[in-house]
């Protein structure tokens, strides 16, 4: 996940500001592309105790990183908004993991590691706890470039924070994954692509995870297509359910029989979370 944050403080001249903007927004789209993370979840959960995170600089210029908890709660149309104090009944996995290094240099083309340490007190409730690892990147040439631009005593000041955040969780304790469909409609969407939209309840005290695949059978002995794939598709316990929308690789039909399919993913790889069809027109 990409985040990116940008706060200004003006003490004159607002035309130097728009030139800080449009040197802003070159960076921001060339950071998106600059840092490689691997893997993009951790997950502990039985025995394991220790995980790795490979961070990787594909730019042409070092960049310093510094890394950071953040608290996040997940929305019912698979978003997350930011919890800047999470309440005592939160879930969140920053308390049990420890992290180092705090700060990386990369230069080009170098590669670091970062390892993440659990340590679970004894009186844990069972459940899934969550927490986001984020890479905050300060950019210094952003803010050379301000100074200059403002030039004649004027105070521009620009901290820009690109920041990439991957999910933290662990499954402690006795636990289960599980989802089952809610209900689908068909949408279009501002560029009048079709799509389905497809309600995800929650089915388990595990966050499930994988990919839905809608398939199309024309006619009920005919071969079936399919017609629809959405990736990185998360149901978590903090939501008793999830809705998103699969676009469509077909034209608008008026009968034929719709499959929907969520399989697992990564740790799930394998696992059918439902397979559940349905008849649309006569």
């Amino acid at each position: 996940m990409l985040h990116m944050r940008i706060s200004f403080r003006f003490s004159s001249v607002l035309r130097s500001a728009l030139i800080v903007l449009f040197l802003v927004a070159g960076i921001a789209n060339a950071a998106s592309a600059q840092l490689l993370i691997s893997p993009l979840r951790v997950i502990f959960e039985g025995r394991d105790r220790a995980a790795t995170v490979i961070l990787r600089n594909q730019g042409n210029n070092a960049q310093t990183y510094r890394l950071e908890w953040q608290e996040k709660a997940a929305t019912p149309d698979g978003q997350y908004e930011e919890v800047a104090e999470p309440g005592p009944t939160m879930r969140i996995a920053s308390r049990h993991v420890r992290f180092s290094p705090r700060q990386v240099t990369l230069g080009p083309g170098e590669t670091q590691q970062v390892r993440l340490a659990l340590r679970l007190p004894a009186d844990l409730p069972p459940g899934e706890y969550r927490s986001h690892l984020a890479f905050v990147a300060i950019d210094e040439s952003a803010r050379r470039a301000a100074r200059q631009s403002a030039g004649g005593g004027a105070a521009i000041q620009v901290f820009m924070n690109l920041g990439f955040a991957i999910p933290i969780m662990i499954r402690h304790g006795q636990g289960a994954a599980g989802a089952r469909l809610g209900g689908a409609e068909f949408n279009t969407d501002e560029l009048n692509r079709l799509g389905l939209k497809v309600q995800l309840l929650q089915d388990g005290n595990f966050s499930a995870y994988g990919r839905l695949k809608v398939f199309l059978r024309n006619t009920t002995n005919g071969p079936e297509r399919q017609i629809g794939l959405l990736q990185n598709v998360a149901l978590f316990p903090d939501v008793q359910s999830r809705t998103s929308t699969v676009l469509l690789d077909t034209e608008p039909f008026t009968s034929g029989i719709i499959r929907i399919l969520y399989e697992g993913a990564d740790e799930y790889a394998g696992r059918i979370w439902l397979d559940q069809s349905f008849q649309v027109g006569n």
